[in-house]
């Protein structure tokens, strides 16, 4: 068992609670809006440092309901601090994933090009790039999406290879514990590239939990999209994680409840990186907080991580199957 760590001054005092996982630090706090507050601390301070060193900053961020709460703290720094606003203005922003759907589409809306457009884009006002510096994953589902997503992934390589360029990257943890769209079916030892992936029936789930407007059932959601691999996703020299959702009670405790890293959950991998952070809400972070203090975990919350899936047995199996590998519940 790990113990808790007493919480800390930094992030404006927004950690009510800070564990270490691999290397990985660990911020529990109060509620959605601190969490992305608290993100954001990080987030422009790297930024801040990057720049007074002479390097040029990209963003690498997810498109999300996880991310919600920073884009609004990114957009007030925007607005309210000239130093940071300045260097987002000439910053690159790059995406993680996406369905290959295009623009005049009418399924459009579900797309996380939309997604960042609607939600972070279209609000950076006075701080605004321009748009060569917002790298949108223009996919529609034709045979030219192979050689966009090979060349959109060589770009960024490029730049994650450049020791004069610092990228700052702010991911989600999947229900499922995958990282983008890199879930268990694709090794954690995939080379460090853009590809084609499968959506699991877990993944699914999510869909039309996050986005019920469009995906009232499993059926709704696409077979495959694009995504980063994890050993490209860990070559961003800052990592943010953001999860706020009781939702993702299994797959934060899967993936922080020990210094191991599990095939079945991609985002554990994170553990690994040198500069990672992790913000959760005390919603999302109850089983992992328990587990951490108490070596265990109580049968009321066993049968909170197993309501994740509602009636879906498999995904319950599955899941129960993960933590008892990671050591976290006893068979």
């Amino acid at each position: 068992m790990m113990e808790m760590e007493k919480p800390e001054s930094t992030e404006s005092g927004l950690c009510r609670q800070s564990l270490q996982a691999g290397k990985t630090r660990v911020c529990v706090t109060e509620n959605e809006t601190a969490m992305g507050q608290a993100a954001q601390g990080v987030v422009r301070d790297r930024a801040k440092k990057a720049s007074d060193e002479g390097k040029h900053v990209v963003f690498w961020v997810m498109a999300a309901p996880s991310g919600f709460a920073w884009y609004d703290a990114f957009i007030r720094d925007c607005e309210q601090d000239a130093e940071f606003a300045e260097i987002v203005g000439r910053s690159e922003f790059f995406q993680f994933d996406d369905y290959p759907i295009a623009r005049n589409d009418r399924r459009f809306p579900v797309t996380f090009r939309n997604l960042l457009e609607r939600r972070l884009y279209g609000r950076l006002g006075t701080a605004a790039p321009s748009a060569d510096h917002i790298h949108r994953l223009e996919l529609d589902g034709t045979a030219a999406d192979d050689v966009l997503l090979r060349r959109y992934g060589e770009s960024l390589l490029r730049l994650l290879d450049d020791p004069g360029v610092h990228v700052i990257e702010v991911k989600g943890i999947g229900m499922d514990g995958h990282w983008g769209f890199h879930g268990r079916e694709t090794p954690l030892d995939h080379p460090a590239e853009m590809l084609w992936v499968p959506i699991n029936r877990q993944n699914r789930i999510q869909q039309t939990v996050d986005w019920p407007e469009y995906f009232p059932d499993v059926e709704a959601v696409p077979d495959s999209a694009a995504t980063a691999a994890v050993g490209m996703f860990l070559k961003a020299q800052t990592i943010v994680d953001l999860v706020p959702q009781r939702s993702k009670l299994f797959s934060v405790l899967a993936a922080y409840g020990t210094d191991e890293v599990l095939g079945d959950i991609p985002s554990s991998a994170l553990k690994g990186h040198n500069d990672s952070h992790s913000f959760l809400t005390e919603a999302a972070a109850e089983a992992l907080v328990e587990f951490r203090s108490k070596g265990s975990l109580s049968a009321a919350t066993r049968e909170a991580l197993d309501g994740i899936w509602k009636d879906d047995g498999e995904s319950r199996e599955w899941a129960r199957s993960v933590l008892e590998k990671g050591r976290m519940v006893v068979p």
